[in-house]
């Protein structure tokens, strides 16, 4: 987040709170009540959201909204909640709204480090297997490692960490669904472009590395991060691979998926000849929904939704960016529109505008391993 944009987001907490605090101060010689709390939080929302929806006209940034918010939650609220507690001393205040002052005091600033310090940097590695018909199951399962939104401004131990845990599972084949460097300014990144040309350096399998654009990516700077890799970029392109006996055809489809030329190279894949195992690598796993009911495609591997970084228990994540069933957006191995998808959490987070935030999310390196179906 640039200066510019911290500098907005502490003059519009230091409003929220000043409003907020004003409100609960009101008319002293008056108890404080559960239900003058809830009208003042109320008018507080009101007001922020208003202007929230300015600021983001001014940024041109949706994630700063989400940045607004964000700090209401885990900073506002909270220090609202402290001068409520500071007052209730000299004046009455009531023991429902001393409760939830001290359990917003407690909950609310933990809740703040845990999502933005600690599961950001929690990389977990994913499992799956992936069950396929005996007409297309080579005849050894195969190992196929997933790195998706590496999404960084620059090289960190974690995107190495994430590297590592992806050499660790020994893949076959290696994809990565796009995202890797999120920078607008073009000499920043050709700064960092030889760093991530080291991170991606190790990348090695027997049948290759392959990754397709992604909307944060530039496409005509990103390919320069592979030069002297073994990284290929695939760009509405088809490779034909042999493992243990089975012809494989893998192909990545470009980020601009509804375009002329992507729709057309995703109909001719979607009809090629039987007998080979077809694997599609996109960036948005929306790409499902263009494909015709004709295609005759095994697997598709994407990524960019982060599996809308911050999930809720028992519904998910409530914001995803994508045109997939919520659940499938949320990340995992799901059918959509008759389409095996796999949509990975990916490794880093949407940065620019929007908070480093993560919760019940945690970024992951997955491992997806391709064998027969049971009693095939």
């Amino acid at each position: 987040m640039s200066s510019a944009h911290l500098a907005l987001l502490g003059l519009s907490s230091i409003l929220d709170l000043a409003l907020l605090v004003a409100l609960l101060r009101a008319r002293p010689e008056r108890e404080l009540t559960l239900a003058r709390l809830t009208s003042a939080l109320i008018a507080t929302a009101a007001f922020a959201t208003v202007k929230m929806v300015v600021l983001c006209v001014v940024v041109q940034s949706f994630f700063f909204a989400v940045a607004l918010g964000y700090a209401d939650l885990v900073v506002v609220t909270p220090l609202a909640a402290l001068m409520v507690l500071l007052a209730s001393p000299r004046r009455r205040v009531a023991r429902a709204v001393r409760s939830l002052a001290l359990c917003a005091l407690a909950l609310l600033p933990a809740l703040g480090v845990y999502a933005s310090c600690i599961e950001p940097r929690r990389l977990v590695e994913e499992r799956v297997d992936v069950a396929l018909e005996a007409r297309v199951a080579p005849s050894q399962p195969l190992r196929i490692a997933v790195l998706a939104d590496l999404q960084s401004r620059d090289v960190d131990e974690h995107l190495r960490d994430a590297v590592a845990s992806a050499l660790a599972f020994e893949p076959h084949l290696i994809v990565l669904p796009g995202d890797l460097i999120q920078l607008e300014d073009e000499r920043e990144y050709e700064r960092v472009t030889p760093r991530f040309r080291e991170l991606l350096a190790p990348l090695r399998a027997p049948l290759g590395v392959y990754f397709v654009v992604g909307n944060t990516d530039t496409p005509e700077l990103v390919g320069r991060a592979f030069e002297g890799t073994q990284v290929r970029l695939l760009r509405n392109e088809l490779v034909e691979l042999e493992f243990h006996g089975r012809r494989i055809a893998l192909a990545g489809v470009d980020f601009s998926f509804a375009s002329r030329s992507s729709r057309a190279f995703l109909n001719e894949f979607g009809a090629r000849d039987e007998g080979e195992l077809r694997i599609l690598l996109a960036h948005y796993p929306d790409v499902v929904l263009a494909l015709g009911r004709a295609a005759s495609i095994d697997l598709t591997i994407a990524g960019h939704t982060h599996g809308g970084q911050v999930q809720l228990p028992f519904f998910g994540p409530p914001l995803t960016l994508s045109s997939v069933p919520r659940a499938a957006a949320a990340g995992g191995l799901h059918e959509v529109d008759g389409f095996r998808l796999y949509v990975s959490r990916g490794v880093g987070a949407e940065r620019g505008a929007a908070p480093l935030v993560r919760f019940l999310c945690p970024p992951e390196v997955s491992l997806l391993t391709l064998r027969a179906a049971a009693g095939d």
